[in-house]
């Protein structure tokens, strides 16, 4: 992985500089973030993921552009946790640093085609499903009105670290004996009509799927390989000059071993713009499937239940709340948000969000478990955040977030006295050079 790094910084210094006629970019990047308290079971932490980035692209001419971007990253949590005689215990703090290439990849288009061939972030057209980074290629074609693009893509050279693809269970063992995350397979093909009605409706439509690759041998026990394809469409445009909207439909269709895994997805926003400044005011409603505890089946978010209803997405996209984060499947949710902004350099968000399990089952979150409690309700969020901008090469955001627990939340007893509710704020910092 070191030597990959290296020759990837080499090349982003010394290719440009042997070529004539040649038009190029570039610079470096410094992303910071700290939030916490993150809680997990007997365990608060605070992390910190940073990045230094250097970033590269350059031109032959319109067929032939070359597009590189890769990063070390440091990944650390400080954490606390209660230890068995219920005493809070420092366990200090922990990190790990590895190289992150998103895109080292070469792209073009020539007359009604286009291409992109290599490592690129790939995301869907509704960025619920997959946006993460695959070594493959692209294919579009301006077709009548609209454009059809066909991609191809395979994660499984993506360093374990860098990678958020989590299906199965496997997909997070599966790191042993490898320094690479998941082996999927990834294949779409959508086309986009824009403007059918004007500004008024744009449509999308098309299919993704993902095929397990993993060995058989190295499949964790009690799950089984979870292959899946979705079928999507999307629309969008101004209902009224404004009041603009977008909504997106999917329907997981899949296998998890001998047995289904379908499931599905419903998601919409209206956006309300009440005057000529930036500011807006949102609304989005979000619906996905999901499974009933089954203690015989061994249920868990990750794989493991034999009748699944459960909606998956490929990677991790989509997820609503702040405080608590929950991804997509078995989740219910409102968010309203109200945006306040004069000018590129200050914004200002609040926003309130209630989450729910669509039914009694599992979630993406470690402090809902079986625990007898019905209810659906996850909790109620509240979240501030201020976003800066005061120059282009600098950009800094803070949050705080507050979540009231709904009583399928389980805390650690020790800690639950402190905590009516949960908490979490966060600092973004952004240097570009």
């Amino acid at each position: 992985m070191k030597r990959i790094l290296t020759i990837f910084l080499l090349s982003v210094l010394i290719l440009p500089t042997g070529l004539f006629a040649y038009e190029h970019i570039g610079g470096v990047r410094v992303d910071l973030n700290m939030e916490g308290p993150d809680i997990n079971g007997t365990i608060a932490e605070f992390t910190s993921t940073d990045r230094f980035t250097l970033w590269y692209e350059g031109a032959f001419n319109d067929r032939i552009k070359i597009n590189l971007e890769g990063a070390v990253v440091y990944a650390g949590a400080l954490g606390a946790a209660a230890n068995v005689e219920q005493e809070l215990e420092y366990l200090g703090l922990e990190g790990d640093l590895y190289p992150d290439i998103r895109s080292a990849h070469v792209f073009g288009n020539w007359n009604m085609l286009s291409y992109r061939v290599g490592r690129h972030v790939y995301t869907d057209p509704s960025g619920m499903i997959l946006s993460h980074p695959l070594d493959g290629f692209d294919l579009g074609a301006d077709l009548g009105p609209g454009t059809l693009k066909a991609s191809l893509g395979y994660s499984g050279l993506i360093p374990y670290l860098a990678s958020d693809i989590a299906m199965t269970k496997s997909d997070i063992i599966d790191r042993s004996g490898t320094p690479f995350g998941a082996r999927r397979l990834v294949e779409s093909a959508f086309y986009v009509y824009p403007e059918i009605l004007g500004e008024y409706m744009s449509l999308t439509g098309g299919v993704l799927a993902q095929q397990d690759l993993l060995d058989s041998s190295d499949v964790a026990d009690g799950t089984e390989k979870l292959n899946s394809t979705y079928l999507m469409a999307g629309i969008e445009g101004f209902l009224l000059p404004v009041l603009a909207y977008d909504a997106t439909l999917a329907y997981q269709l899949g296998s998890y071993g001998d047995y289904s895994a379908n499931g599905f997805l419903a998601d919409g926003r209206l956006y309300y713009f009440p005057g000529a400044g930036r500011s807006f005011l949102s609304l989005e409603a979000l619906f996905t499937t999901g499974d009933e505890w089954d203690d015989d089946k061994g249920v868990n978010y990750y794989g493991g239940n034999t009748d699944r209803n459960q909606f998956i997405p490929i990677s991790a996209v989509g997820s609503m709340g702040y405080v608590h984060p929950v991804d997509l499947g078995n989740l219910t949710a409102l968010e309203v948000l109200l945006n306040l902004s004069r000018t590129e350099k200050f914004a200002c968000e609040v926003s309130t969000t209630t989450l729910m399990r669509t039914v009694d089952g599992p979630i993406s979150s470690s402090l809902v478990v079986n625990n007898g409690e019905s209810g659906k309700f996850i909790g109620q969020e509240g979240l501030l955040n201020f976003l800066f901008r005061p120059a282009s090469d600098f950009g800094a955001s803070v949050k705080a977030g507050v979540l009231l627990p709904g009583d399928c939340i389980t805390i650690n007893e020790f800690l639950e006295p402190y905590l009516p509710v949960l908490f979490r704020v966060g600092l973004d910092l952004s240097l570009s050079y």
